[in-house]
């Protein structure tokens, strides 16, 4: 266990906990740098480690054969990469990708096991958390299935935005098809459209968020929904 003062905590899983609980969990974790493009673990292998972001942006993957990957979720510091190590199971259910580099707190796979036992709180605040994965997976599912392109790029960009705490980042076409599971050519006129209406500005892969409740009017409902089950469980 590091016996060094932990840096001052930004993530919301981490700062709900009581003081000494927040103690504890830190000393057995080491800070971490997230590079953009690194993969965290891979589906069905087992995690080697818990990850608590700080500044950067995590993307959950799914991995059908023969097919491009579909992201299902993202994950800032508003959570954690291996909350489903709570259930006992320590594969990963899917693939976790850096999608914008910054700063995370992690401790080992089997660390983080061996806390979820000794400290009830974590426990609970991990079951929270996890309902609200599972209801973020499941609300995109859906939205992939049944909403058009614009009104989903829409509510990427939104979370994106919550969790990058800046109106600017860059995201190329090639990622944006890649996450929403469709052509560049429906990237561009989507985003086409969001910039003629004055809620972004894309150029070559930068992105700056213009109008933000003009975007919350053109994403789809299930941005409000998400944000609602998050909401509910740590307000």
């Amino acid at each position: 266990m590091s016996t060094e003062s932990p840096a001052p905590v930004v993530n919301h899983l981490i700062e709900g906990l009581s003081p000494n609980e927040r103690q504890r969990l830190l000393g057995w974790c080491e800070p971490a740098e997230l590079v953009a493009g690194d993969m965290l673990c891979e589906h069905d292998e087992p995690y080697p480690y818990a990850y608590f972001p700080i500044g950067g942006i995590i993307s959950v993957v799914t991995i059908v054969p023969g097919l491009r990957p579909l992201e299902m979720g993202l994950i800032g510091n508003e959570g954690m990469l291996g909350a489903t190590l709570v259930l006992g199971v320590k594969a990963a259910p899917m693939r976790a990708v850096v999608q914008s580099a910054g700063a995370a707190w992690r401790m080992t796979a089997a660390q983080f096991q061996k806390e979820l036992h000794s400290t009830p709180a974590l426990r609970r605040t991990i079951h929270r958390y996890l309902y609200v994965l599972l209801s973020q997976f499941a609300q995109s599912a859906a939205c992939t299935h049944f909403h058009e392109i614009e009104p989903r790029l829409a509510r990427w960009l939104l979370m994106t935005h919550d969790r990058a705490h800046a109106d600017h980042f860059f995201l190329t076409h090639k990622v944006l098809a890649a996450m929403l599971g469709v052509r560049r050519s429906g990237i561009t006129l989507a985003a086409g459209a969001l910039q003629q209406r004055g809620l972004i500005r894309y150029v070559r892969g930068d992105i700056n968020i213009l109008d933000r409740p003009g975007l919350e009017a053109a994403a789809c409902g299930c941005y409000v929904a998400l944000v609602a089950d998050y909401a509910a469980q740590f307000a």
